[in-house]
């Protein structure tokens, strides 16, 4: 079977987080219409999705928040305005890449404060792009204390999911680092099967 490059490894492992993206952010949507219709409350995954995918493919991650943010809107049934604010919007929230570029991946993956650091600046990032794209469309600053209470369903899933991921095998690990991990203990556990055959 022909080996994958890496470059295609990383477009199919993109495509299979932007189809999550998709399926699981209507899913999410059409829930909160659903059960909290009588209030201001909002469930979504995208948040959770960008943090992932910031730990695999850093800048990647534009993907799912744009993404996630014309999903949203289709599923809300929003105007032409707010697909721009929150497809747009969200993209602030990659300011986090900021803390996986100083503190490092595998730090902020090994770590339960550093991982709801994570998700709590890319939430942030997202409230303050909305609001701020928000007001080219007559959106005021008070608009960013709308987006922070009514998301916060959203930042507490992300945060106890990431939590729950660090121990899973390369979920939230640097996708590059982790195929060398890979290789190079695969390497190791064939060399030590080698050493035991010479032994019997």
């Amino acid at each position: 079977m022909k080996q994958i490059t890496f470059k295609e490894y990383r477009m199919l492992d993109l495509i299979i987080f932007t189809v999550f993206t998709i399926v699981f952010e209507a899913i999410a949507t059409y829930a909160s219409g659903t059960w909290f219709w009588a209030q201001a409350i909002n469930i979504s995954v995208t948040l959770l999705l960008v943090c992932i995918v910031m730990m695999r493919w850093s800048g990647w991650a534009a993907i799912q928040a744009v993404v996630g943010g014309l999903v949203y809107c289709f599923a809300a049934g929003a105007t032409t305005e707010q697909y721009i604010v929150y497809s747009i919007g969200n993209l602030l929230g990659l300011v986090a890449l900021l803390l996986i570029r100083f503190v490092g991946k595998e730090k902020i993956r090994t770590s339960k404060m550093q991982l709801v650091l994570l998700a709590t600046i890319t939430y942030i990032g997202m409230a303050i792009g909305k609001t701020v794209v928000g007001l080219f469309f007559g959106g005021t600053i008070s608009d960013f204390i709308l987006y922070v209470t009514t998301d916060i369903i959203s930042l507490l899933f992300a945060a106890v999911v990431l939590v729950l991921l660090r121990k899973t095998d390369g979920m939230i690990e640097d996708q590059k680092a982790y195929l060398f991990r890979v290789e190079r203990e695969e390497r190791e556990e064939a060399k030590i099967q080698e050493e035991n055959e010479i032994i019997l």
